[in-house]
């Protein structure tokens, strides 16, 4: 198969499979072992995501110990993001990209207008909210994000800003489960920079669960 195929190398059942539209959200749950696989169904669309201790919720992704502990600014195949209280809750076990990134954060509606100028914009902060508020979670318990497909240039002057995404139709990245997690993922809604191309896209995510 294609390493575009969204179906490449997956082993074993799907347990979940959700099309989420332009400018969306959803949460799932993930055991440990499950593959998280995330789908730039058109091209150039951003997904935020978040995660959870299914055991703990009040323990959630941590962009900073993900930067320490990993030691490198740019997201690849093994690299894993951790917890706030340095645990491994995600691995990149494949992708098709190469190009994420962990410190940019998720729009909210505060940043936009302080950047942009425009009142109550949709933004991601708001989006995984609303996915993790049946958990009893409110918007300050959301972590700041992995942006999966964000491309996010660092000048040698240490200036950085939001590019266009690199990924085209087809291009996935999953995420293997190293503990049973609480997922939320945004389906980035934001217009007023490069990062989504200027455009809303569909997503696609599937759960699966590797053969022995």
């Amino acid at each position: 198969m294609s390493t575009k195929d969204p179906q490449s190398g997956i082993t074993g059942p799907l347990t979940s499979e959700v099309e989420m539209p332009p400018g969306g959200w959803l949460a799932l749950e993930a055991r440990r072992g499950d593959v998280v696989r995330i789908i730039d169904v058109e091209g150039q669309q951003v997904a935020d995501f978040v995660c959870f201790s299914l055991a703990r919720l009040e323990e959630k992704f941590s962009p900073p110990n993900t930067l320490l502990i990993n030691g490198n600014v740019r997201p690849g195949i093994g690299y894993a993001l951790w917890s706030d209280e340095a645990s491994r809750m995600f691995t990149i076990v494949g992708d098709t990209v190469g190009l994420h990134d962990v410190i940019a954060g998720a729009c909210s509606r505060f940043t936009n207008k302080v950047r942009y100028g425009v009142d109550d914009t949709p933004n991601c902060r708001d989006n995984l909210a609303r996915a993790v508020a049946p958990y009893g979670l409110r918007w300050k318990d959301v972590p700041y994000a992995f942006n999966v497909f964000m491309n996010v240039p660092i000048e040698p002057d240490g200036r950085v800003y939001n590019a266009e995404p690199r990924s085209q139709a087809g291009d996935f990245i999953d995420l293997r489960a190293d503990m049973d997690c609480l997922v939320a993922i945004s389906n980035c809604p934001q217009v007023l920079n490069p990062c989504n191309a200027y455009r809303t896209k569909p997503l696609r995510v599937l759960v699966y669960r590797p053969a022995p």
